[in-house]
């Protein structure tokens, strides 16, 4: 069984070093001296690998896309437009009918009801609002 050095190793755990870059062992700690990695080439891995070039018509297109909205905006928008729609007039048929049921036993309790669910429509439509001018 040959012993083949496939790059340098700690001088303490003698292990081969984990991270070419760092002036210490990863697994012991130990601050490596400089001539440790003296005659060895560094990993393949870490030379630069030249990219191709993109095509001036992609480039423009990455470029565009980081200026401009895309229609993923106008989707969410939409659907909260829908949902304030469909939630406010709801939400008023409820506190009605919770308010009628009330009535028959508390007439100031059903006042109390008709003054909370005029404060949760006026908290629905501010909130709407205010989401669909950002």
């Amino acid at each position: 069984m040959s012993t083949l050095s496939t790059g340098p190793r700690c001088p303490r755990c003698h292990r081969p070093l984990a991270a070419w870059r760092l002036n210490h062992c990863l697994y012991c700690g130990e601050n490596l001296p400089a001539e440790v990695k003296e005659g060895f080439q560094p990993p393949e891995s870490l030379k630069w690998v030249e990219r191709p070039e993109l095509p001036p018509d992609v480039s423009k297109t990455f470029a565009m896309m980081k200026l401009v909205p895309g229609a993923e905006a106008k989707k969410s928008r939409s659907l909260l437009t829908v949902a304030g729609l469909v939630s406010i007039p709801l939400f008023a048929v409820l506190f009605y009918l919770l308010s009628s049921l009330v009535r028959r036993v508390s007439p100031a309790a059903a006042g109390l009801v008709l003054v909370a669910g005029v404060g949760v429509l006026g908290y629905l439509v501010w909130t709407f609002w205010k989401a669909g001018r950002t």
